[in-house]
């Protein structure tokens, strides 16, 4: 079964509702740079462009896994990231399709030991440019599989087929444009995360409602929360993509248990009566389980999503704007 999926329209109602938080957002004083990037895009769409930086890849695996290597190392050395990523790293957990180039990263700078779990070549996964280690064991499996075949919706799942099954370091690097792929990254991230771990997630536009509801809920779990679109990784700069780095995260709290048990109940819904391998997108309103879109529009919220969100903005528009008139 393949993690990539395709996301659903929605329903009127839910589509109007969608629209709430951009329409918020641009209404804002303090958005500018949000303003200015949401009539860039228009442009570029209306002109039916993506704008690209142009460079020769020989060797597309190697390529991304220096990317992302130097993008987890912008992450980890950042003067506003108090904790930083490897300083704690001890037993870490990649879940993703990236090329290996953040396990390289880790492997390198401490002495950790890790698991990964990447999707299959045969299946559409990348393939891998890290070097064998005795610290780290990668295991090629699907990961709606996973989640499903080992039960981790029910209240005491078996063990997961790994060496160690909980970590102080989680990297969550999946398609972050499927919803049901996020919510399995999520729900096996809150499976395995040890008291006090920190928890990297690859997301989508920090406006994308679905982005907005993971930020807000693991805001409630975690003492510390930031967001990054790393230089290095140049195409993620001109899209969406962002990182949310989450530390300290705190597995005894009720905002904590009450989050694992509705992504639970999310995961159940969503999964077919029939096999545990079909799955569906969930709807709008089941979404509400990850945080309820009410919850998303409170002004406190609205202001945690503008704060962190203009420095994100302001990266892409100087990315996209300079790709434009390299075009021009």
């Amino acid at each position: 079964m393949s993690t990539h999926a395709f996301v659903p329209a929605l329903d009127t109602a839910a589509e109007a509702e969608a629209k709430w938080l951009i329409e918020v957002l641009l209404g804002l004083p303090d958005c500018d740079n949000f303003r200015k990037l949401e009539e860039i895009r228009r442009g570029i769409r209306a002109v039916g462009i993506t704008p690209r930086f142009r460079s020769p890849i020989l060797d597309l695996t190697t390529h991304w896994a220096n990317i992302m290597y130097e993008v987890l190392k912008e992450i980890d050395q950042d003067p506003g990231n108090p904790y930083g990523f490897t300083r704690y790293t001890a037993r870490f957990l990649e879940v993703g399709s990236n090329p290996g180039g953040f396990t390289r990263y880790i492997l390198e700078k401490t002495h950790a030991r890790g698991v990964g779990i990447t999707l299959p070549t045969i299946s559409g996964g990348v393939g891998r440019a890290t070097l064998p280690s005795d610290r780290f064991e990668l295991h090629e499996l699907d990961l709606l599989d996973l989640v499903s075949r080992y039960r981790l919706s029910d209240p005491n799942p078996p063990p997961l087929p790994f060496s160690r099954t909980e970590f102080d370091s989680i990297i969550l690097d999946i398609d972050s444009s499927s919803p049901r792929v996020l919510v399995g990254q999520l729900l096996l991230a809150l499976a395995t995360i040890c008291n006090g771990g920190q928890i990297l997630f690859t997301l989508t536009s920090i406006e994308r409602p679905l982005t907005a509801r993971i930020l807000i809920a693991v805001r409630k779990i975690a003492d510390h929360i930031s967001v990054f679109k790393p230089l290095q990784d140049r195409m993620g700069l001109l899209t969406g993509k962002l990182y949310l780095h989450a530390e300290v995260v705190r597995n005894d709290t009720p905002a904590y248990r009450k989050l694992k048990d509705n992504l639970r109940r999310l995961w159940s819904r969503i999964q077919s009566t029939d096999t545990c391998t079909t799955m569906r997108d969930p709807s709008w309103n089941e979404l509400d389980l990850i945080t309820p879109w009410e919850e998303v529009m409170k002004p406190s919220n609205v202001d945690a999503i503008v704060k962190l969100g203009n420095p994100l903005w302001k990266a892409q528009l100087t990315a996209l704007s300079k790709a434009v008139r390299q075009i021009d």
